[in-house]
């Protein structure tokens, strides 16, 4: 598998990065060490998980220790963490998982927001090691701040994270679900102390476009102004995550059924699935293929996290990477619109 710079730090990562969120709840332990195996196998070092993943997968009492976990166990079993550029995610576990449980066991998912750790400096360093020690290492590669926490000040969030470099504990720092404003404001403040900045930004980004001025939670979708911004900012790299919009690309039912589908049933959508069946058919592929091959051909430079289930859709996704699009294909696919 070819590897990419990560920024400008000199770090070379794999070309698709292997999304552990499902592992240790939907996936199980032996798919998911087969999974990784063959990540490893194919050239692939880039792993991502978070110290929330997936607690609402998981039994009542789960903070979300299950990926980070495994994941730690794998590495120890398999004696590779050397090999591994290993990410993970602070911000996004809960204070208290039985704040949003209701009294079925089901989830108030209003009540999720407010029960979120944050990113105070307090948390960031209770986090931290929690997460060193369900992943069975003294470092991470890179440390997300995995929400956009704005009533903590970005100098307190970006200080404790900074202080995590200088002490050996974290390697760089990335950001996810933040608005380009608050990326741009968030490293020029780095830059003004002295201190790590963030080197990579992961959001959901796919082919498809969400309708414009949709607020989403926590959740941010890239936008044109991100393009942008990456265009003449080669110092960051974009992580994509739901990359295929959970598997939507395929199946008009589960398109249907897809519980954001609101945000791309519209025209423009109509007319991108058009143009993307139709190459894709001319190319003997899948739409969810030509959709990862056109994220690969990408640029600015965008790295897709592939959170797959099960083996057979881990080998679909790792096919996508013999598929060579032309300029021509991918202005083709760029342009498509209503």
């Amino acid at each position: 598998m070819e590897k990419l710079e990560l920024g400008k730090t000199g770090q070379l990562v794999s070309r698709y990065c292997l999304g552990t969120m499902l592992m240790g709840t939907l996936t199980d332990r032996p798919a998911s060490f087969e999974m990784l195996d063959r990540f490893v196998a194919a050239g692939g070092n880039f792993i991502d998980t978070a110290n929330c993943y997936a607690w609402w997968l998981a039994d009542e009492a789960s903070y979300g220790d299950e990926s980070e976990t495994l994941l730690g166990d794998w590495m120890k079993e398999r004696r590779n963490r050397g090999g591994i550029f290993l990410a993970t995610k602070v911000g996004g576990r809960l204070k208290d998982v039985r704040q949003v449980r209701n009294s079925d066991g089901t989830i108030a998912w209003e009540k999720v927001p407010q029960a979120y750790e944050y990113l105070s400096a307090v948390s960031i360093q209770k986090a931290i090691e929690g997460s060193l020690r369900r992943l069975n290492t003294d470092y991470i590669d890179l440390y997300y701040a995995h929400i956009d926490d704005r009533v903590t000040p970005l100098e307190e969030t970006l200080q404790a994270l900074n202080n995590l470099v200088v002490t050996g504990k974290v390697r760089y720092i990335a950001c996810s679900n933040l608005r380009t404003w608050r990326l741009e404001r968030a490293r020029n403040i780095s830059v003004e102390h002295g201190w790590a900045a963030y080197v990579a930004l992961q959001q959901e980004y796919s082919y498809l476009r969400p309708k414009p001025g949709l607020r989403r939670g926590i959740d941010v979708h890239v936008d044109d102004e991100l393009i942008d911004y990456l265009y003449n900012n080669e110092e960051v790299t974009l992580l994509a995550y739901s990359p295929l919009l959970k598997g939507i690309y395929d199946d008009r039912k589960k398109r249907e059924a897809y519980y954001n589908w609101n945000y791309y049933n519209n025209d423009d959508t109509r007319a991108r699935l058009e143009v993307l069946g139709k190459m894709a058919g001319e190319l003997n592929v899948t739409n969810s293929q030509l959709v990862l091959a056109w994220m690969l051909h990408h640029r600015p430079r965008v790295i897709p996290i592939l959170g797959t289930r099960s083996l057979d859709q881990y080998d679909q996704c790792m096919a996508a990477l013999n598929i060579h699009l032309t300029d021509n294909q991918m202005s083709i696919l760029n342009q498509a619109s209503a």
